[in-house]
């Protein structure tokens, strides 16, 4: 296992990520690295927080419907700020950043229009 290369490689192969964490399944933060150049939009200790534990408790908790529905892929989060999405691969769980300009065409068009017909039709 090699994780600082895992992370090396992922960056080089996408310019668009911003920063890679793995954290294994006792929830210990193999790696977190913000690409270069790239300021973070949290603080350190804010980071480390929410990497060391949620990332595998959405994971585990999403990983249940598995046998109903197949193989996970992936959990997608957007904020306002940065897309971030996690993996499960080998037993890790790996997490990738973006900035939020970085599109998932279906879903950013979807989030779109949930938006509209929620602030027509379920504001109070």
């Amino acid at each position: 296992m090699d994780i600082p290369k895992f992370a090396e490689e992922v960056f080089a192969k996408d310019q668009r990520v911003r920063y890679v964490g793995v954290i294994d399944n006792e929830y210990h933060v193999l790696i977190s690295k913000m690409r270069e150049g790239i300021s973070s939009v949290t603080t350190d200790e804010q980071e480390r927080n929410f990497v060391q534990i949620i990332p595998p408790i959405i994971v585990d908790a999403v990983e249940k419907m598995q046998p109903m529905l197949g193989k996970l892929d992936n959990v997608t989060l957007r904020y306002e700020k940065v897309l971030i999405v996690f993996f499960h691969l080998h037993g890790l769980v790996v997490i990738l950043t973006f900035n939020a300009d970085v599109t998932s065409p279906f879903i950013s068009s979807l989030s779109d229009t949930i938006t509209k017909l929620g602030s027509k039709y379920l504001k109070p």
